[in-house]
């Protein structure tokens, strides 16, 4: 009897090791004994996971997985609620929320009217600005009309409140106040569909699925983002199937992801134009770059079209300013200004008084976008044959931050230094107040004229009485250069074809938008 019933579990053991091997039983990496685990691969650990105090991609691809806004976009970038249930404008300078019912931050804190006007009261503070929440400027006062009614009255209309309220990613309050300012850039919580976990710096950040999320449950139960600063080895790691996504993908690298099975390659045209700021303030090391002369003379000794071409992989489009093509009143015309003339810029450098050129600094970081050190050599070279003397500075992108943005007092910044900006579509004033007004988080402009320009631009309420300003402000930039104008940057993602995603609607990437092949 016992021989028997040991034949009989060597049977059932055998049937349940062959039904693993064509069925998984149980223990497939995707199944319920292994968690659907989506690893993106970035280039440098984020500087804060603060949502309020930056906004850049590699901090939003993990805080906007974790906070969410009332407001969102959708795939045609048309805006849409989030948190919100419906909104509405009750008057010219009265919009009224009102949120959903029953959502919770992932520790169980209710989130409701007063917990939202907490988020955008921070956002807007002096005390720790981030400098691209231009509603600060315009909210008179805010009210929790009841639990779920939220009320913002305005001291004069925004024609873009809706797409600035879509930019504050909601935390939860009181876990926030109790760990304290310095703490909630390394934790928090939020309403997403994704929980904060672990941060090892420099190695990995990982999320995890909320379990208490009122939205439609996610695919993937976790994200690992890994910091990987070496571009060939976060290639070789998604070649080998160690990673899921990786971005800023240099183009030189494309074909030999094409090629390799069971990865896609998507470039993607963004809404960020790639540009070298001039330092015109009057402690700046480069008083040279106060004459407009001399900044219109480096706009024409650089071929932007070669490096988009030779460097970019042609993955670039050329601006002569900053008013993107999706900006109201884009005038086309004044977007292709400046060509490669360097007989030109000489006649201008003579012209300003610096036949014999000068010495300049020019800095750029490894990680501002994919070839950025490559592109700003670049820059340096044309403009040595212009006869300037210019000394690259090549610092990570942690450093480099740190010196450039909200960082005028500390008066580290060099005559010239490799930049971006990015905003969503149509959204031009964070670059007027970001990039050109004197008090930009990242702007080095103090040339005269641009202050007031934009404050009267922005005074105006409607269309119609911003158009004639909109086309002066594309001038000056051209006649009076606030920067040296390269070009609308592509970013090159590949992915697994197990997750089927493409990155097209956001900045960010939302994880909850990426379906996991079993």
């Amino acid at each position: 009897m016992l021989v028997k019933r040991s034949k009989m579990l060597v049977l059932l053991l055998a049937l349940c090791l062959t039904a693993g091997t064509l069925f998984g039983c149980g223990s497939d990496s995707e199944g319920k004994d292994e968690p659907a685990t989506v690893t993106i691969a970035q280039s440098s650990d984020p500087q804060t996971l603060d949502p309020h105090k930056v906004g850049g991609d590699i901090s939003a691809n993990i805080f906007r997985n974790v906070c969410e806004t009332l407001l969102t976009y959708d795939e045609n970038w048309e805006i849409s609620p989030l948190l919100a249930e419906s909104y509405e404008q009750v008057s010219d300078t009265e919009w009224v929320f009102h949120l959903k019912e029953g959502v919770t931050f992932s520790n169980g804190e209710p989130f409701d009217a007063e917990a939202a006007i907490w988020n955008f009261k921070r956002a807007a503070s002096d005390k720790h600005p981030r400098q691209a929440f231009e509603f600060r400027d315009y909210v008179k006062a805010y009210e929790a009309v009841d639990e779920l009614t939220l009320k913002f009255t305005l001291s004069k209309p925004d024609i873009f409140f809706t797409a600035h309220i879509a930019e504050v990613p909601m935390l939860e309050p009181k876990h926030s106040e109790e760990i304290g300012e310095e703490a909630i850039g390394n934790d928090i919580i939020g309403t997403g569909p994704y929980v904060f976990k672990t941060w090892e710096a420099d190695k990995e950040i990982l999320l995890e699925k909320n379990p208490t999320y009122w939205g439609e449950e996610p695919d993937a139960d976790r994200v690992v983002f890994k910091t990987i600063p070496e571009a060939a080895t976060r290639i070789a790691e998604m070649v080998n199937g160690n990673v899921d996504i990786i971005m800023n993908v240099q183009n030189e690298s494309v074909e030999t992801l094409e090629k390799s099975d069971g990865i896609k390659v998507f470039p993607k045209r963004l809404n960020r134009t790639e540009y070298i700021g001039f330092n015109t303030y009057d402690w700046c090391e480069t008083p040279e770059l106060q004459n407009p002369k001399v900044r219109q003379a480096l706009n024409y000794a650089v071929d932007v079209n070669t490096i988009i071409e030779t460097i970019m992989g042609g993955y670039g489009e050329r601006v002569s300013n900053l008013w993107r093509s999706d900006y109201d009143g884009f005038d086309e015309k004044l977007s292709k200004y400046y060509s490669y003339d360097p007989e030109k810029a000489k006649k201008l450098l003579a012209e300003a008084g610096y036949a014999d050129g000068f010495d300049l600094t020019l800095m750029t970081d490894v990680d501002n976008h994919a070839k950025a050190q490559e592109v700003t050599e670049a820059v340096g070279s044309y403009l040595e044959d212009i006869g300037i003397n210019v000394k690259v500075k090549v610092l990570d992108d942690t450093t480099a931050y740190a010196i450039i943005v909200n960082g005028q007092s500390a008066k580290k910044c060099p005559g010239m230094f490799d930049w971006n900006w990015g905003t969503k579509p149509g959204l031009y004033e964070s670059t007027l107040t970001g990039v050109l007004s004197s008090e930009g988080m990242s702007s080095y402009n103090k040339i005269e004229g641009y202050d007031e320009l934009i404050e009267k631009l922005l005074a105006e309420t409607t269309e119609k009485g911003r158009a004639p300003y909109i086309k002066e402000i594309q001038e000056m930039m051209v006649e009076n250069p606030a920067c040296l104008y390269l070009f609308r940057l592509y970013d090159i993602y590949a992915v697994s074809e197990r997750i089927q995603w493409e990155p097209e609607a956001h900045y960010a990437m939302l994880v909850k938008e990426m379906k996991i092949t079993k």
